[in-house]
């Protein structure tokens, strides 16, 4: 039994004296708005559901397939597994290292009968975490692995508004293919009217051929409406982790979307709902959990060991009767001379923290000016929207009145031209400005986080 107290009496005051470094964390010292520059028409912010609010019928299908098979957000999920597997052995560190071994020898000499020895032996070890090295390691793993988690939340959004932006860009592509067929059809219904009255020497030359080049030139332009088309859907299918001979699913009227009204919260809150701005935060944590080890190490370590072990002639023996021994041993370790490496992680982890600090400004700052500026364009979106309604349906009326009139011989040919070009034009604005604030309010709810909360992750 052992009777040295003294050695237990002053392993055990080191242990209740042990004290931790704590490195105080550094402020970003940010002075956050108190209300978006855009005013919203609700404040709240939006609901994890918030796709749901286009009312399109292939949106929650589309997205979880693409949360099932898009590769980017795999890779994601292998990068966390990682993290987990390196906080699990940073967390090794904390606990005691216990080894078993067991040998046999067989050795004799000139004159002697050879003879067997067999062996097994427990021995352990542990460092007394004295300054709070080793939970500074762990604490600094633990948070790399909540910014790994950020990170995949960050991506997973980030591929939700993908797959709505590409698909509703589809739906515009899809709509301007189709209306640049039905402008060829009204332009070619309109060169067979001019021909006709070129037969009849009611229009000369010249009117045949304007006309003829508005129809050339309608047709000229679907080939580039018909390849963007192509590359789309291979782009959708790309976020979806198929390949290019995927089938998408039937294509709606872009008209069918709803256009929905995200609001924003308050300022401040933006810094606890987008998962960017707390895998920042997490990297400054790991950074100062760093740097408190760097600082840890400069000073002296305590190693406690122990062993126990038996020896014996004979296996059975060995296991019921050997001759055992023990030992414990207690062993301070102070850092001399290493050439300043020691002191340069400490100045590596320092200048660390600092760049994450400067990181974590620039996030939150960037996010803000996210927010505020999608608030700002999804109004302007609908404004111009609503001016040009108006312009397209004026188009209309004067393309009507003056194919009328040009049946009558009252204007020329020209003038009708130019109010079919007009119509044409303000109807291929007015889809791609229907998708342009369909758009606006994705990068909005992106801007905005999405329905994230800070719940959902460990």
């Amino acid at each position: 039994m052992l009777t040295n107290k003294p050695l237990l009496l002053l392993l055990g005051n080191l242990v209740l004296a042990g004290c931790s470094l704590n490195t105080p964390m550094p402020q970003a010292d940010l002075a956050l708005p108190q209300t978006w520059n855009t005013a919203s028409a609700e404040n709240h912010w939006p609901a994890s559901n918030w796709w749901q609010h286009y009312q399109s019928q292939t949106l929650d299908s589309l997205l979880d397939q693409a949360r099932r098979d898009n590769l980017d957000l795999a890779t994601a999920s292998s990068r966390l597994l990682q993290a987990d597997a390196q906080l699990a052995q940073a967390g090794a560190g904390l606990l005691p290292q216990v080894q078993a071994s067991l040998g046999a020898d067989r050795a004799g000499s000139a004159g002697n009968s050879p003879g067997s020895r067999f062996s097994a032996g427990l021995s352990t070890a542990y460092e007394i975490d004295f300054w709070g090295r080793n939970r500074a390691v762990r604490d600094a793993a633990r948070a790399s692995y909540q910014a790994t988690a950020y990170d995949r939340e960050t991506l997973a959004i980030s591929l939700d508004t993908a797959v709505i932006g590409n698909w509703l860009q589809l739906l515009e592509n899809a709509g301007r293919v189709t209306l640049a067929r039905d402008s060829l059809a009204s332009a070619e219904r309109v060169q067979q009217l001019v021909e006709v009255r070129y037969r009849y020497g009611a229009a000369d030359r010249l009117e045949l051929s304007q006309q003829n080049t508005l129809v050339a030139q309608l047709r000229a332009g679907l080939p580039a409406l018909e390849q963007q088309q192509r590359q789309l859907r291979t782009s959708l299918a790309l976020l979806l982790g198929q390949g290019p001979d995927f089938e998408l699913p039937e294509l709606e009227q872009l008209s069918t979307i709803s256009i929905p009204q995200p609001s924003a919260g308050i300022p401040s809150e933006l810094l606890t709902r987008r998962p960017d701005i707390l895998a920042s935060e997490a990297r400054l944590i790991a950074a100062n959990a760093d740097l408190t080890a760097a600082r840890a190490a400069l000073l002296p370590s305590i190693q406690l060991t122990g062993q126990l072990g038996g020896q014996s002639t004979d296996l059975s023996s060995l296991l019921s009767n050997p001759s055992t021994a023990w030992s414990l041993a207690a062993g301070l370790t102070q850092p001399i001379f290493q050439g300043g490496r020691l002191r340069a992680q400490v100045s590596l982890s320092g200048a660390r923290q600092e760049e994450l600090l400067i990181d974590y400004r620039r996030t939150v700052l960037n996010a803000l000016g996210e927010v505020d500026n999608a608030l700002d364009a999804v109004n302007r979106a609908g404004e111009r929207y609503r001016f040009l309604e108006q312009v397209e349906q004026q188009a209309e009326l004067a393309f009507n009145l003056a194919e009328t009139r040009y049946r009558a011989g009252a204007i020329t040919l020209q003038t009708l031209l130019d109010t079919q070009r007009t119509w044409y034009q303000s109807q291929d604005n007015l889809i791609q400005q229907r998708s342009t604030w369909l758009l606006s309010t994705l990068d909005l709810y992106r801007a905005l986080g999405g329905g994230w909360q800070i719940d959902g992750v460990v």
